[in-house]
């Protein structure tokens, strides 16, 4: 939420015609009209960046002039993926019987320390998809949420979150990483169009914003850890960490088997809120190789899971890529020495 960005003192600001940056505690906090960019190098360059240090992106917009989400630093290395199972549902779970598989980042990167939120969805996409807001056809009962700006966004399909990616994107003045063509879309429910499908490929060498890969999304997950879910490797702890069916159903009726505002639980070893719960969130990575196969990969587990077992940090989920259902999604931004 907003209110976790606030820090009780600046230790550095540098100044120049574009853009002012205020270090707090280690944060940057972003006040300008200009490229993002230029912001983000600055602050590995000068402060010569050490892992998990947090970057704030701010994007300026006609209605809230310094809408802020912070983008924490991951340093490449190796970890153990995995391991890795087959459960009765189709989902990668642990199974201590399986061997995990060595797993080497090679290139530092940035994600985003939360799920993105309904509030930052909308700033950039002018529309919330989302069945849990305070006010919208899709609602189920406007007064149940009133917080839900800071819910994440619900109901997006892969495709809606690559489109977001380059709007963000496009926002900061940074070069698109996804080149989205051929698209096709169909009326759903409210007479609004949604991607069916879409032919997709990357930019791999730009600056912009783009989805996680699977790989670098469990490796912030476990964040230098080998835990069975993303801040513990207690299964008793697991409900500290993650909205999921086993708390939601001891919390307040208002917000029973719903999304929860993000960083309301506890973040993991390296600052990350919601890796598992809440919302499962989509990867880049397709399934497997097989070119007629188009599901894409989710990962984390849903506030719908009513056991730990999905919410496991090795647990795979595969969704057509225009499915909507109990999927959100949170964003990267690659390193460039």
């Amino acid at each position: 939420m907003l209110e976790n960005l606030r820090r009780k003192s600046l230790t550095k600001t540098y100044n120049d015609p574009t853009h002012q940056v205020h270090f707090e505690q280690g944060l940057a906090r972003y006040e300008f009209n200009a490229e993002i960019g230029v912001c983000i190098q600055k602050l590995s360059k000068d402060l010569e960046i050490e892992p998990f240090k947090k970057a704030i992106d701010t994007i300026s917009n006609d209605t809230s002039p310094w809408l802020r989400f912070n983008m924490i630093y991951c340093p490449k290395g190796t970890f153990m993926m995995g391991p890795d199972c087959q459960n009765s549902f189709g989902l990668r779970t642990f199974d201590l019987k399986t061997p995990a598989t060595s797993k080497t980042i090679e290139k530092p990167f940035f994600l985003s320390e939360t799920k993105i939120t309904q509030e930052l969805y909308s700033k950039v996409m002018k529309n919330n998809p989302s069945y849990f807001q305070a006010s919208t056809v899709n609602s189920k009962d406007a007064s149940l949420y009133p917080f839900s700006l800071q819910h994440p966004i619900d109901n997006v399909s892969w495709y809606d979150a690559l489109l977001f990616c380059n709007e963000l994107s496009k926002l900061c003045g940074l070069e698109l990483y996804y080149n989205i063509s051929r698209i096709s879309t169909r009326a759903t429910s409210n007479t609004e169009k949604r991607i069916s499908s879409a032919t997709v490929s990357r930019n791999e060498n730009a600056n912009g914003y783009r989805l996680p890969t699977e790989i670098e999304w469990e490796y912030a997950a476990k964040a230098g850890t080998n835990n069975r879910w993303s801040g513990t490797d207690d299964d008793k702890k697991v409900d500290e960490y993650a909205w999921f069916g086993n708390n939601i159903t001891k919390a307040s009726e208002i917000l029973k088997l719903s999304t929860h505002p993000v960083a309301t639980k506890k973040p993991n070893e390296w600052g990350f809120y919601d890796m598992n719960g809440n919302l499962t969130e989509w990867c880049w990575d397709k399934y497997n190789d097989n070119k007629n196969d188009k599901d894409r990969i989710s990962r984390g587990g849903s506030y719908y899971d009513s056991y730990i077992v999905p919410l496991a940090n090795a647990c795979r989920y595969h969704n057509d890529p225009d499915n909507h259902s109990l999927i959100g999604f949170r964003v990267a931004r690659s390193i460039f020495n």
